[in-house]
C-alpha cells in the first residue's frame, strides 16, 4: 500500500493536524508532516474521525437480497463513513447456527468495504422459545458476542435470564428489542394525541419502558451485560439512567431518525415513516437528544432497514416498517447534536466509534487517531448542506424519511485500514 497524507484535517474537531497513513497503520500525527511520494489529501476545514461502527445494521443477505446485500449494505456503510458494523441475525434462515453467522462474515470480507460483525439470534429462529447455538456461534470464525432477536422482542422471562446467563461466561452480550408483544397487538403508530386523531392503532410508550425495567433487573440478578436497541421515548431514559445509577451493567443506542423526527409525520400517511419502534413526541425526542449528550444512552445505532419499492409503496396497515440510515446518520447526528451545541465532534466519535466498538468488542476499530493506531478513518465536510437524494444511495433500497430533506455534512473520504473506500465522495 502507498502511503497517505491527509493535511490539515481538524481531528475530532480540534486543531488542525496532519495525519501520515503507511500501509494499514496511522505512522505519524502532527503538524507539517511530509512524506515522500505520499499521496496527499487536502482536508483544510474539514474534520477527521475514527472509522464509524454500527452496532445496528440489517443487510438482509440471505434471504433478501431484492432489499439489500452485504456488498452493497457495506458500500452504503462506505459511503456514510462506517468501517464496521454489526449484522442483525433476522435473515432467511435466521443466522441462528455457526454456518450461517459464518456465511454472513465471510461475504463481508469479501466484499472489502467495511468490515461485517455477524449478530447471532438469541433464540432459535427468532421464535423466543429455545436458545439458539450461543457457545457454537461464540466458538465459530465470526466470533459473535453480541446476540438479538431484534425485530422480535425475548418477551419470555426465563428465556431471556438463562440468554444472559450464558453469555456471561465468554463476556458477550445480548442486545434487547424491547417491546411487550401483547400491549403492541395492532400497533401502527406511537399512542397518544396523532393516533386517536387518525384512528391508528396506537403503540403505547410502556410496551418498551416494561421490558427494558424487568431486563436491567434481570441483568442485575444474574451480573451480566444488557444492551437496549433503539430506545425512543422519555420513560426509557429515565429507566436506564436509574439503572446506571444502581451499577447495572446497562448500555443503550438510539437512532438518527429518533433524534429528529417525531410522530407529526404520520398525518401525511406516507409510510416512509413507519418505523419499529414507531417515531414518537416531539417530548420524547428531546429528552432522547439530552440522554444522549449525558451519555445515558451510550450510543447512536442507525437500525438501518432496507426494504423494496413494492414494501413501502402502499397503503400504511400493509407497508413494511423500516429506513434506511447508514449514508445519512452523521448528517443527522451534527444537525441534532453538534449544531444544537450538544455534543462537540470528540462526542461523536465516542458515540459513534469508541463506545459502539468497546459494546460490541470490534478489534480495531474505535481507536484514538494516533500512531500507532489501525488506519480506520472517515474525513467530514461539516460546511456542506444539500437535500438528501436518495437515487444516489449505494444501498440497494431507497426508504429513506429524509428525501429532499437538507442536512449539513458530507463524508467525503473514508479509509479501511489505510485503504481509500470512498474519495471524494465516490466509492472506490
Amino acid at each position: 500500500m502507498s502511503k497517505i497524507l491527509i493535511r490539515g484535517a481538524k481531528v475530532l474537531g480540534g486543531e488542525p493536524q496532519d495525519v501520515l497513513i503507511d500501509g494499514e497503520t496511522i505512522t505519524q500525527v502532527g503538524t507539517g508532516l511530509t512524506a515522500e511520494g505520499a499521496e496527499v489529501v487536502e482536508a483544510a476545514g474539514k474534520v477527521l474521525l475514527p472509522g464509524l461502527v454500527d452496532l445496528h445494521t440489517h443487510l438482509r443477505e440471505p434471504g433478501r437480497e431484492d432489499s439489500e446485500t452485504v456488498l452493497t449494505g457495506t458500500r452504503a456503510a462506505a459511503s456514510g463513513g462506517y468501517t464496521s458494523v454489526f449484522a442483525m441475525a433476522n435473515t432467511f434462515p435466521v443466522a441462528d447456527t455457526a454456518g450461517v453467522v459464518e456465511q454472513v462474515w465471510r461475504l463481508g470480507q469479501e466484499s472489502g468495504y467495511c468490515d461485517v460483525q455477524p449478530i447471532g439470534a438469541v433464540t432459535v429462529g427468532l421464535e423466543g422459545k429455545k436458545l439458539a447455538e450461543l457457545g457454537a456461534m461464540h466458538e465459530s470464525a465470526a466470533g459473535v458476542t453480541v446476540f438479538s432477536d431484534d425485530g422480535k422482542c425475548v418477551h419470555d422471562a426465563v428465556i431471556m435470564r438463562r440468554a444472559l446467563e450464558y453469555v456471561k461466561a465468554f463476556g458477550g452480550v445480548v442486545a434487547q428489542h424491547a417491546q411487550e408483544p401483547r400491549l403492541t397487538e395492532g400497533a401502527e403508530m406511537n399512542e397518544g394525541i396523532v393516533s386517536a386523531e387518525l384512528g391508528l392503532g396506537g403503540w403505547p410508550a410502556v410496551a418498551e419502558e416494561s421490558i427494558i425495567a424487568r431486563d436491567v433487573l434481570l441483568a442485575e440478578h444474574v451480573g451480566s451485560r444488557v444492551h437496549i436497541c433503539h430506545l425512543s421515548t422519555a420513560g426509557s431514559v429515565e429507566i436506564v439512567r436509574w439503572a446506571k445509577s444502581r451499577g447495572i451493567d446497562v448500555t443503550a443506542e438510539v437512532t438518527p431518525h429518533h433524534l429528529l423526527l417525531t410522530d407529526e409525520l404520520v398525518r401525511t400517511y406516507n409510510p416512509v415513516y413507519k418505523v419499529n419502534p414507531p417515531l414518537r413526541t416531539e417530548r420524547d425526542v428531546l429528552a432522547l437528544r439530552q440522554a444522549l449528550a449525558d451519555g445515558t444512552i451510550d450510543i447512536v445505532a442507525t437500525d438501518h432497514a432496507p426494504h423494496p419499492h413494492e414494501d413501502k409503496d402502499c397503503e400504511w396497515a400493509a407497508a413494511a416498517m423500516g429506513m434506511v440510515g447508514l449514508e445519512t446518520a452523521l448528517s443527522v447526528v451534527q444537525e441534532t447534536m453538534v449544531d444544537t451545541g450538544l455534543l462537540d465532534w470528540a462526542g461523536v466519535a465516542d458515540r459513534m466509534s469508541f463506545t459502539p466498538a468497546r459494546i460490541g468488542r470490534a478489534e480495531g476499530h474505535g481507536r484514538p487517531v494516533s500512531a500507532g493506531e489501525p488506519a480506520n478513518l472517515t474525513l467530514l465536510d461539516t460546511a456542506y448542506r444539500g437535500a438528501v437524494d436518495p437515487a444516489g444511495f449505494a444501498s440497494r433500497s431507497r426508504n429513506t424519511p429524509y428525501e429532499g430533506r437538507e442536512l449539513p455534512g458530507r463524508v467525503t473520504h473514508t479509509w479501511l485500514r489505510g485503504k481509500a473506500t470512498l474519495v471524494d465522495g465516490k466509492l472506490t
